[in-house]
């Protein structure tokens, strides 16, 4: 590997696997490790400013190789003893909102470069910041509308780092309420700013005693439900601290005040923990709670019963999600009858048919593939022709279906291809070899668009609204899917919020070329070392490489 922190980060984690079988072998693999680290330049994180690497600091590759290293072999304390590497750590825990501000200027509207090449390293840039910065200092209402902005073109980026934000602020020896209420601004605004673009983060805030509190009772519209719930988990313990609620007692009671009506939605079994917390913070702050509540009146809570459109059409879109994971396919279809949302009912409809397809294929119905095909051509085909190739019983079966399978992938953007091309190759193994090394080859080939033309794709949810729209394709459903943790999932845009649909199948679980991999077993290693050398990312031949190691080490 030519940048030296792909070569550090790649053997640090080859050491870590053969720490297991062979501590000695593993130690001598970490004290280069570690040697290297010491002598690494900061050039190294800066390569080429579309570069995404490992890590995106040096205080972030010292704590992927370090402690690591010491848990392996005590050892080598001595060894990780290096002057100029704290001088290093500190350097970057000083400059950690320097750092930020760099990711943010990345993003500048007026910026003259293609933005689209720069938003994986921005992303990085600000994870950077995080690795290295002090939770107690760090500037995290320019995190908050980094991400904002981030949000418009790059979602799963910004998700992704809205997480890792949020255990950055909780890992704090006393976590701050002012910190996390920054990070709720990403979620949430006031209602009367509910049209304007969320890229800018609008926002209102009143004072209560001297103190800044932010109206969070709407949620924007393009706020991730996933992201909601990773913030009421980060509340709550938040409120089971009191030396974290004693920080701020007023921001605390008006986040968790705020937050109410979404853990009734999204999060019923954290109910009565919230509502304990908040009776708690009630009778120690009447004052404040009262003036809390005053000022920032009652939260958004879709009531079934209410008379606003809207408001009904979003509640009987979680109670048809509710259906389609139960396989209550009837009963969806009662539901969605009942919404008078047109494009958000058609969507659901495709939604409801891909459910009925999955369940089809779990119970071997002969009806599948016939289901399948009334889908239109895209991501949700895609995976039903997968899942079939996967389970399939015999190999003509399975092949039959490959040609579909790629017909479908082929015009989809290079980040979606990737995803769908590692559980289809991972599908065809047990059925035949040949054709999961041609998939294997299309994958590679893949990556190494993503490489060249990144983000060429634009997740636009509301585009179910407009006949014609320049940014996505109608025929697919690509601009409505984000990846997710477990495999993809469908955004359903309402006009008072979004729902996320999982797109799970049967037997597909695999979507990364390492998820791959390490169920390629029973393929020759020769022919599949040679295909990962086609990778133009050494980022990505280098996890791809400790993928296989760990397949042999087994």
């Amino acid at each position: 590997m030519a940048n030296p922190v792909v070569r550090i980060h790649g053997t640090a984690s080859i050491a870590c696997l053969v720490c297991l079988l062979d501590p000695v072998a593993a130690s001598g693999l970490y004290r280069d490790a570690i040697t290297s680290l010491f002598n690494v330049s900061s050039g190294a994180f800066g390569e080429r400013s579309t570069t995404v690497l490992p890590v995106g600091s040096f205080s972030g590759l010292w704590k992927y190789v370090v402690p690591a290293a010491l848990k392996c072999d005590p050892g080598l304390a001595s060894t990780a003893q290096n002057q100029k590497a704290r001088e290093r750590l500190d350097a970057e825990r000083a400059g950690a909102n320097a750092t930020l501000r760099r990711a943010y200027g990345m993003l500048d509207p007026e910026l003259v470069l293609d933005k689209a090449d720069m938003l994986d390293r921005a992303a990085q840039v600000a994870l950077g910041a995080l690795e290295a910065g002090d939770p107690d200092t760090f500037e995290t209402d320019l995190l908050s509308r980094l991400l904002s902005r981030l949000c418009e073109r790059a979602p799963d980026l910004a998700d992704d780092l809205f997480v890792r934000s949020l255990d950055f602020v909780m890992s704090a020896n006393v976590p701050s309420p002012d910190s996390l209420q920054d990070l709720a601004k990403f979620l949430f605004t006031a209602p009367n700013l509910m049209d304007e673009p969320d890229e800018d983060q609008p926002h209102k805030n009143f004072q209560i005693g001297g103190v800044t509190v932010e109206d969070l009772t709407a949620t924007r519209n393009s706020a991730n439900p996933e992201n909601i719930q990773a913030l009421i988990e980060a509340t709550l313990k938040l409120l089971a601290s009191p030396t974290a609620v004693n920080r701020n007692p007023v921001v605390s009671y008006a986040l968790a005040y705020q937050l109410m009506p979404r853990v009734r939605d999204l999060t019923p079994d954290r109910v009565a923990e919230f509502e304990k917390a908040m009776v708690d913070l009630e009778t120690a702050i009447p004052a404040i709670a009262a003036q809390v509540q005053a000022s920032v009146g009652a939260a958004q809570n879709p009531d079934p019963e209410s008379g606003d459109p809207a408001i009904r059409n979003f509640w009987l879109t979680g109670q048809v999600q509710g259906a389609i994971a139960a396989g209550q396919f009837d009963r969806a279809r009662q539901l969605l009858a009942r919404i008078d949302d047109l494009p958000v009912r058609g969507q659901i409809a495709a939604l409801i048919a891909f459910g009925e397809a999955a369940y089809a294929i779990e119970n071997k119905s002969d009806q599948a593939i016939g289901m399948a095909n009334l889908l239109k051509p895209g991501i949700k085909r895609s995976l039903l022709y997968i899942s079939m190739i996967s389970t399939s019983p015999n190999r003509d079966g399975a092949l039959q279906l490959l040609p579909l399978a790629a017909k479908d992938i082929a015009p989809l953007p290079a980040e979606q291809r990737v995803r769908l091309l590692s559980a289809l190759a991972a599908g065809l193994i047990r059925a035949d070899t040949e054709a999961a090394f041609g998939v294997l080859n299309q994958l590679i080939a893949a990556y190494n668009d993503v490489r060249a033309n990144p983000r060429r794709g634009r997740f636009d949810p509301a585009s179910v609204r407009r006949t014609y729209n320049p940014r996505s394709d109608a025929n697919s459903d690509s601009a409505l899917i984000l990846p997710g943790h477990r495999g993809f999932y469908e955004a359903v845009q309402g006009e008072r919020g979004r729902h996320n649909f999982g797109l799970r199948v049967p037997g597909v679980s695999a979507f990364t070329l390492t998820a791959f991999l390490a169920s390629s077993g029973a393929l020759d290693p020769d022919r599949t070392a040679a295909a990962v050398l086609g990778l133009r990312d050494e980022t990505t031949q280098s996890a791809a490489w400790v993928s296989l190691a760990a397949l042999r080490l087994k």
